[in-house]
């Protein structure tokens, strides 16, 4: 499996040693260099460093084409939604998954078909099951 990660904060580099030992392949595409040499230093993990921001072209230079699972996990909300909407829409990737924490933004894209992730859905999970649980 090929994975391409774009983003290289917390999130981003917990999912990538996370997913190391799965994936045959993993691209991390990101603007904070040490960060990227860190998560280089796994055999699997490609770092990419974002020195503008042409998105569509870093997404072609790192094989978005070839990849199976593409995660948009930056900080931030924005930068996310277009890279996932291109990596679904334009490039097809299997499956994509994006990290929103704005509550309207998570609600309009996931109906739109995004997988959308954030930190508020996990937490309001675990308050329900606790919730509810016997």
């Amino acid at each position: 499996m090929r994975v391409l990660v774009y983003g290289c904060g917390e999130l981003a580099s917990g999912a990538v040693r996370e997913l190391v030992a799965d994936a045959s392949q993993i691209i991390v595409l990101g603007n904070e260099r040490s960060q990227l040499e860190r998560l280089s230093s796994y055999d699997k993990v490609t770092a990419v460093l974002l020195a503008e921001p042409v998105m569509h072209d870093y997404l072609m230079d790192a094989g978005i084409s070839q990849v199976q699972v593409f995660l948009a996990l930056s900080t931030d909300d924005h930068e996310n939604l277009l890279a996932a909407q291109i990596a679904h829409r334009m490039f097809g990737v299997p499956r994509v998954v994006c990290h929103v924490e704005n509550p309207q933004l998570q609600v309009i894209y996931a109906s739109q078909g995004l997988n959308v992730v954030s930190y508020a859905v996990g937490i309001l999970q675990d308050i329900r099951y606790a919730i509810n649980a016997p």
